[in-house]
């Protein structure tokens, strides 16, 4: 096999490659965060309607559904390096143009050019850290990759706006606090030129031993030989684990790509808190200490153990604020807690304990393996991992992208608990696929999980 990449020791290849794959989701995380921040301020500026506002907020995954497609389908038909850097590029290019923006229309192609730019990302950032990782730690690389990053993009965005609105006028700070998601991304962009193409597409795809270079000056290669199954065939083959972890991913965005984008403003505000705080101390106290617990877990008990704990704890948190949000009296605070405006008083920070219960649990399991598309680009052959990628990718950004545009009409039917309840429901349906669909690949090579050199027509 490619004992020269599973085997080998963490090093300063692995390390650069946390750094220059996770780019892309850092960014995403700051856009998504930052437009939330400045939320109501774009409204008032650009004076859009509830449809645009709506249409705005999910401009960037309409995008990233299509720039996944497009990028997965090249990235398997002529490699991984061709592809990378571009998504990138697209990323500064969405990010710097909001400074700009002028109207609805505006923001909305900047936010799409980006978005594009990020479902390419999505597809090669997964793709490339999976077939570039060691056995023994490719879960807490790719998590690092993705789950620290985005939690990095999340407070940078809190302090840029903290600081922008501090110095410049607001009709101006909240355009710079948009588009100052294009610095991070500007610095990355040569480094990602400079990836090598990848030993494993090299070997099963194009069927020759890849240059000596792609960890420390040399390559081992004990090559499997080229993969002659068909491209259909393998795709076929790989379709129920695709739409499986399309479906976790959907369940998984649907509630917490909401919270993402909603929590600042909806939450925080029903809650009594600044949107700035607010995310702060989501990130500090919850999203950060689960990530890192996550990173501990999860080359040692395992990728589905792990999700089951997390939603198990989602499970528990989301019931109770639901409960709040409905009654404070069904746990025993009085029903005066519940204003129209929101919670106060002392359900108000009993409401606050569970939202942070609920993001340290996601962090540790759901948001680092789900939410950090580890699971599909592990267990699908090399010769369809990037568009299997695509796949999963393309739907989620789709639902999610339905998700977000319709939750503020939800909201104003049905009300936060509900709503909040259907999310507690997911969390419980998560489990059961993740636990009857998925293999767990701890401890295996990229090979033997996806069973593509075990075949028998390998």
């Amino acid at each position: 096999m490619f004992d020269d990449i599973d085997a080998s020791p963490l090093g300063r290849f692995h390390f650069r490659n946390i750094i220059v794959n996770g780019m892309g989701v850092f960014s995403d995380s700051y856009n998504l965060y930052a437009f939330s921040l400045v939320y109501y301020t774009a409204i008032q500026y650009l004076s859009m309607n509830r449809a645009q506002v709506s249409v705005v907020t999910a401009a960037s995954y309409y995008g990233a559904a299509l720039g996944a497609l497009l990028f997965g389908v090249l990235a398997d038909r002529i490699g991984r390096k061709p592809m990378y850097g571009i998504d990138l590029a697209l990323i500064f290019i969405g990010s710097l143009t909001q400074l700009f923006i002028f109207n609805f229309s505006s923001l909305f192609v900047s936010r799409f050019v980006m978005g594009f730019g990020i479902g390419g990302d999505y597809v090669m950032s997964p793709v490339i850290m999976a077939e570039n990782s060691n056995v023994r730690d490719r879960g807490k690389l790719m998590a690092t990759t993705f789950s620290i990053m985005f939690l990095l993009g999340a407070t940078l965005a809190a302090f840029v706006l903290q600081v922008g609105s501090g110095l410049l006028p607001a009709a101006i700070s909240w355009r710079v606090v948009l588009a100052f998601g294009s610095v991070p991304a500007l610095f990355v962009i040569y480094y990602r030129r400079k990836i090598p193409e990848t030993e494993r597409f090299m070997v099963r795809v194009r069927g020759k031993a890849p240059q000596p270079a792609s960890q420390d000056g040399h390559s081992d290669v004990v090559s499997p030989g080229k993969d002659t199954v068909p491209f259909r065939s393998r795709l076929r083959r790989s379709m129920p684990l695709i739409l499986a972890g399309s479906v976790l991913w959907v369940l998984y965005d649907t509630y917490s790509s909401t919270f993402t984008i909603y929590g600042p403003i909806t939450i925080a505000a029903n809650l009594g808190l600044s949107a700035v705080g607010f995310t702060y101390a989501a990130v500090f106290l919850a999203g950060i200490p689960g990530t890192l617990l996550s990173l501990f877990l999860i080359d040692r008990v395992g990728r589905r153990k792990l999700v089951t704990v997390g939603y198990a704890g989602v499970f528990l948190a989301l019931v109770l604020f639901a409960m709040l949000e409905l009654n404070p009296s069904i746990l025993g605070l009085p029903g005066a807690d519940r204003l129209a405006s929101g919670l106060v008083g002392i359900a108000a920070l009993a409401g606050f304990v569970f939202y942070l219960l609920n993001y340290l649990f996601s962090s540790l399991g759901p948001g680092t393996i789900i939410g950090g598309t580890i699971l599909v680009p592990e267990v699908i052959p090399t010769k369809v991992r990037a568009s299997g990628q695509a796949i999963n990718v393309s739907i989620d950004r789709f639902a999610s992208a339905l998700a977000i545009t319709s939750f503020p009409t939800l909201l104003l039917a049905f009300g936060l608990g509900y709503i909040v309840l259907v999310y507690a429901a997911i969390a419980i349906i998560s489990s059961a696929i993740v636990l009857t669909a998925f293999p767990e690949s701890r401890g295996r090579n990229l090979e033997e999980v996806s069973k593509e050199v075990s075949s028998p027509e390998s």
